[in-house]
């Protein structure tokens, strides 16, 4: 009995100590585990604390850019509005300035034109004075005999020329401004047209109507004259007969050429010499200002600026086509020998072509008080020209005896 409780006591023992091994394992592993899992837990503390103070790193240098930016657009943003003050203040000082400057050159610019237009008027005067003297010239030569000199009663404004470059001075500053501040008046306001002095009633040209009521009765026929007799008649067909044949001779001499949009230059040469064709070059100089004497009647009956603008523009263009035909004219008497027609030449001389060509130059056909001014001057060389050159078959034979350097005998 006593060997089966020892044994039982020796097995119990061995189970035990097996139990006892078996719970050191446990404990050993446990705390093998335990101590892997804190070391792990330990790396992964540290990694994620490296980690959180890496992105606290990058979270500082975000915001420390995020203010530079901030103050540097502050900065910039205070610099725009210092600038964009001072851009404000140079502006209403140059706009001030501006102002100054358009009022001045306005002012000059109509000073100017007035002493341009008085000094224009008083040129026509003298240009009319010359006419009437030499239309007194040759009244008493014709009817008297008599042969008398008249001394010029005055020349033009010596500093005219001066004048008119500098109103040519005074425009280009006018548009350079007005380039810059939109539409600009680019004329004074001028006095109106009817109440410009006229120089017709001028006392220089008092012998005007005396020597043009005087030639009445030599141009006109009587009241009253008997039937034609049959040698009236053949004579009249003699004389219609001359004038074809003289026409037809002289216009195998006549040479034209083109000037400027469809205006022609005519001249009659025979050899060496030329001789301008007056009456197609008055014709011209009439046709061209009466075309822009329609324009100056249709732009007074628009208010749209994009018609005024075309409109005046092409009474520049009107104003360009003359121009070009004086320049050829001066041209043809200057430089290449070429002659005016005689009976015709105290008027129509190369001295009053260039100061036509002058106004064409510097003039502002545009402007209506410019254009009314050469208007004048255009009808007085007209009928000063169509007195002359009348009868026309007169002025024929004169060419015809420049040309051929014969005098034509009157059948």
């Amino acid at each position: 009995m006593l060997e089966q409780i020892e044994s039982q006591k020796e097995i119990a023992s061995v189970f035990e100590g097996i139990e006892s091994q078996l719970n050191r394992s446990f404990s050993v592993q446990k705390d093998a585990i335990e101590k892997e899992l804190a070391e792990r837990l330990s790396r992964e503390r540290d990694e994620a604390q490296k980690r959180v103070e890496a992105a606290e790193r990058e979270f500082a240098e975000g915001k420390r850019v995020l203010e530079a930016h901030k103050a540097a657009l502050a900065e910039l943003k205070s610099s725009k509005e210092q600038i964009q003050g001072q851009i404000k203040g140079h502006l209403d000082r140059a706009l001030s300035c501006q102002q100054m400057m358009e009022k001045m050159s306005n002012q000059a610019y109509d000073e100017y034109e007035k002493v341009n237009h008085l000094g224009l008027e008083l040129d026509g005067i003298r240009q009319r004075a010359e006419q009437e003297s030499s239309l007194l010239k040759k009244h008493l030569e014709d009817k008297y005999g008599i042969k008398a000199e008249f001394q010029a009663i005055f020349e033009t404004l010596d500093n005219l020329s001066e004048i008119r470059q500098e109103m040519v001075k005074m425009k280009k500053i006018r548009e350079l401004l007005g380039a810059f501040s939109g539409p600009v008046a680019t004329e004074p306001p001028q006095e109106p047209i009817a109440e410009r002095p006229v120089l017709r009633g001028h006392p220089e040209t008092r012998f005007t109507e005396p020597m043009e009521t005087a030639a009445a009765p030599e141009t006109e026929a009587p009241v009253e004259e008997p039937e034609p007799t049959s040698e009236y008649d053949i004579a009249e067909d003699a004389q219609a007969e001359e004038s074809r044949m003289l026409m037809e001779r002289l216009a195998q001499y006549r040479r034209t050429e083109p000037v400027l949009n469809g205006t022609e230059f005519a001249y009659f040469q025979k050899d060496k010499k030329m001789v301008l064709d007056g009456e197609a070059f008055v014709a011209t100089m009439a046709k061209v200002s009466d075309v822009a004497k329609g324009l100056h009647v249709n732009l007074g009956q628009k208010e749209m600026s994009k018609d005024l603008f075309l409109i005046k523009q092409e009474i520049l263009n009107q104003q360009e086509i003359l121009r070009k035909s004086f320049l050829r004219a001066v041209r043809f008497c200057e430089k290449e020998d070429g002659m005016l027609p005689r009976n015709i030449a105290h008027i129509l001389s190369v001295r009053s072509m260039k100061d036509i060509l002058e106004r064409l130059t510097f003039g502002n056909w545009s402007n209506a008080a410019d254009f009314q001014a050469f208007m004048e001057y255009v009808a007085s060389l007209r009928n000063a020209f169509t007195l002359n050159a009348s009868p026309s078959l007169n002025y024929v034979k004169s060419i015809l005896e420049q040309l051929e350097e014969s005098p034509i005998i009157q059948n």
